[in-house]
């Protein structure tokens, strides 16, 4: 005579339970505000791939040059570092090249360049396996190749943190 009342209660109980356990936050995708804040304060800007770091602007490389410069590798070590005090454990690094050559080489001179950066960001202390490395060539320029200054705009590396 009681456990008729019970059996109907048990049920619904249990439904509810199954329902509400369907309810539960999930994880947070993307990044958060810190991480954010953080991205702004070190330069980053928001793209259509993520939050990119350009190094244009600091003369990174000469002419047929792969190597970072010191005071390139000290910036690219500051963010590396920077990256890693918020919990950002996974960049891309994209390599690019002005129109001087020929396009395959360009794209080998370019992942060379984002190789010597990625090189940088693991003595900071990110993991080899976290660092994409693309070499782009000269196929994404920021501006026209035509001047001295556009084509040293164009021998770049760019960082960049997917929001995913």
């Amino acid at each position: 005579m009681f456990s008729l009342p019970l059996r109907f209660f048990t049920i619904p109980l249990f439904m509810a339970v199954l329902a509400l356990s369907g309810c539960q936050t999930a994880p947070q995708k993307g990044l958060t505000p810190a991480q954010v804040t953080m991205l702004k304060q070190q330069g980053f800007e928001l793209t259509d791939e993520g939050w990119a770091f350009g190094l244009s602007g600091k003369v990174l490389f000469g002419s047929d040059v792969e190597t970072l410069n010191l005071q390139s590798t000290e910036i690219v070590e500051r963010i590396g570092k920077a990256l890693l005090s918020v919990g950002i454990e996974r960049v891309r690094v994209d390599g690019h090249t002005d129109t001087s050559g020929k396009e395959p080489y360009n794209e080998q001179l370019s992942l060379r360049r984002a190789k010597s950066v990625g090189k940088v960001l693991t003595t900071a202390g990110m993991k080899e396996q976290n660092i994409q490395l693309r070499g782009l060539g000269s196929s994404q320029p920021v501006t026209s190749n035509d001047t001295a200054a556009g084509r040293t705009e164009n021998r770049r590396v760019s960082i960049v943190v997917s929001a995913d």
